[in-house]
Formats: structure tokens, C-alpha cells, sequence
């Protein structure tokens, strides 16, 4: 009895595998109506089309086999027609590529900032750009590192920040390569957060090596960060933060009252930056401070960090009497 039951459920079984793959190959879909296709991603170009929201899979792999010329570039659809799935992904290979223009990541913007700025350039609403990057980003902000991206004219919010989030890894993936890294889930996310922080500190790509230096050694100490850039961010981005705030800020993001870091990273990083998350600056540093021509006094004790902020107070207090 239970031999015939097995085989009843075997056969059941290959029958609605050979429906579903007859009917798979044969059912017309709907293409999405602007693809980005990158050869130098990690993913496949079936899962880059599948993160995408074309209805493909593995079955489809035979395509991609068949018609193996598809170019880097950006491919636009009409919705309105249905494609049978050799078709698409033939046409995927045939089509010409989208003309494109620069749309910019300014380095310390939160994806607020950036939702702004590219919404001027393309009439699309911010709220619609920060919706599509909370789809593809890994992290609430940070995910889409400071530099030039090349868009269509008329895209969509889905698209701009699919693409932007995968040009963003392709890059971050360089340079964990240049310095022999393959970071985990974790560890990739602390580096971009310590990135952030150092981006909002300074934009001196000099001092960003001796900015991570401190940071490292005070969480190695187990000593609370207390930065101000750590409260720059979401809605405070560019906000000024003052003792009231310090005080008031309840979140993991007031480094005054946690300790280790934020939550999330705070915004986006330069290159410079990252590098200098992965690979700081050998130093005893534990503070640093604002000096009067925008660079920074760097201290290794408590003492000589007080004396920069006389100095520093000084110099402001005889800059306005003047």
C-alpha cells in the first residue's frame, strides 16, 4: 500500500514538473521597463535579472547560453509588450544601449541628501527614490558610496538605486581586493559605518588615517567614541549639534552615551575613507580636535587634548576681537 502511494506521489510530482516547465517556456512575460546589466558584478546575469523583477530563473540559463553576447549597459523595455523568455533575453544581447548622464554621490550626503539632488535631475519624488533604496541597500544609509553614476534619461527610481547600490559593491569589492580582504556580512558593514564617521569628521584625505586611528584605539579601550559626527544622522544630516541635543538623543547613534558604534553607517563614504577604515594609522591617539585652519590637533592623553581646546577656544575668542 504504501509502495503504490509513493508511487502515486512520485508521479503527481513529475507531472506538475514537466506542466510547470512547459508552461514556463512557453508563457509570454512582462519585461521590466529598464534593466541594468553589469559584467563585472559577483551575480549572475540571471540573478542581476531576477533582482530586477524580470520572471526568470535557472531554467532560463540555457538563453543566456545560447545568446551569450549581452553587453554591459542599460537596456529599456516596453512593458506593454510580452516577450516569451528566449525572446528577452535574446533582445537582452540585441538592443542598443541607453544614452546616459552623471548623476552625483556627494561624499558625507545621507540617501536623504542624495534622494533630493537626483529627484531635481529626473522628476522623480525623493520619497520614490529612498522607497527603491530601502529595497536593494543593505544598510539604512551609507550603502551607495560617494562618486559619479551614469543613469538613462527618463529611469525610474528602482532602477537608479538597484544600479547605483551594485556599482557601489563592485567598487567597494576593489578595494577589499587591493588590500587581500573578503570581509564577512558583519565586518564589511562595521568598516562602512567607521568610514562614515570618518567622512563626516574630515574631508582631509590626509588626516582620515590618524581620524580611524582614534577611533580603533578607543574602541579597543572600550571607551565611548563621543563624536558629534556619530548624531549627524537621517534627518540631522547636516544639523549642528549642540549640548541640548547630546543630552537629549536617546538613540545607539549618541556616542556621548553608548558605547562601540552606531547603529548604521551615517551617510556616504569616499574611497580615501574607506581606506582608511580598512587600513588606519599606527598611533596612541585617543582625541582630536578642530584647529583654527580646519585640520586637526591629534592627542594621545586627556591633558594635552584640554590644551588643544584652550588653544583652540583662544584663537576663536582673538579671531572675533578683531
Amino acid at each position: 500500500m504504501r509502495t503504490k502511494k509513493a508511487k502515486i506521489a512520485i508521479i503527481s510530482s513529475l507531472l506538475f514538473l514537466s506542466i510547470y516547465i512547459i508552461h514556463h517556456y512557453y508563457a509570454l512575460i512582462t519585461p521590466p521597463k529598464l534593466i541594468y546589466i553589469s559584467n563585472n558584478s559577483d551575480d549572475s546575469i540571471i540573478s542581476q535579472l531576477t533582482q530586477q523583477g524580470a520572471d526568470i530563473n535557472l531554467l532560463d540559463y540555457r538563453y543566456i547560453k545560447k545568446y551569450p553576447n549581452i553587453k554591459d549597459g542599460w537596456i529599456r523595455f516596453d512593458p506593454k509588450i510580452k516577450l516569451s523568455r528566449e525572446d528577452f533575453i535574446h533582445k537582452l544581447s540585441q538592443k542598443d544601449r541607453e544614452k546616459t548622464r552623471n548623476i552625483i554621490m556627494f561624499a558625507g550626503d545621507s540617501i536623504d541628501d542624495f534622494a533630493s539632488h537626483t529627484a531635481k535631475q529626473t522628476n522623480i519624488s525623493p520619497k520614490k527614490i529612498i522607497k527603491a533604496y530601502n529595497r536593494y541597500a543593505p544598510y539604512k544609509d551609507g550603502a551607495i558610496i560617494a562618486g559619479r553614476y551614469k543613469i538613462p534619461y527618463d529611469a525610474i527610481a528602482t532602477a537608479i538605486a538597484y544600479y547605483c547600490i551594485l556599482k557601489s559593491k563592485e567598487r567597494l569589492d576593489k578595494i577589499f581586493e587591493k588590500y587581500n580582504l573578503d570581509p564577512g556580512k558583519d565586518e564589511r558593514k562595521k568598516i562602512i559605518t567607521i568610514a562614515s564617521i570618518i567622512q563626516r569628521e574630515t574631508q582631509n584625505t590626509n588626516e582620515m588615517p590618524l581620524i580611524a586611528s582614534v577611533i580603533y584605539n578607543r574602541l579597543k579601550k572600550g571607551m565611548k567614541l563621543q563624536l558629534d559626527a556619530t548624531l549627524n544622522y537621517g534627518k540631522y544630516s547636516h544639523k549642528i549639534v549642540t549640548h541640548s541635543r547630546i543630552q537629549n538623543d536617546h538613540t545607539r547613534y549618541n556616542t556621548y552615551k553608548y558605547p562601540g558604534l552606531p547603529p548604521e553607517p551615517i551617510g556616504s563614504s569616499s574611497t580615501a575613507a574607506i581606506k582608511a577604515a580598512i587600513d588606519p594609522a599606527k598611533s596612541n591617539y585617543l582625541y582630536f580636535m578642530l584647529a583654527a585652519n580646519g585640520s586637526h590637533n591629534f592627542a594621545s592623553n586627556y591633558e594635552e587634548h584640554i590644551k588643544h581646546i584652550k588653544w583652540f577656544r583662544k584663537t576663536n575668542d582673538n579671531n572675533k576681537t578683531k
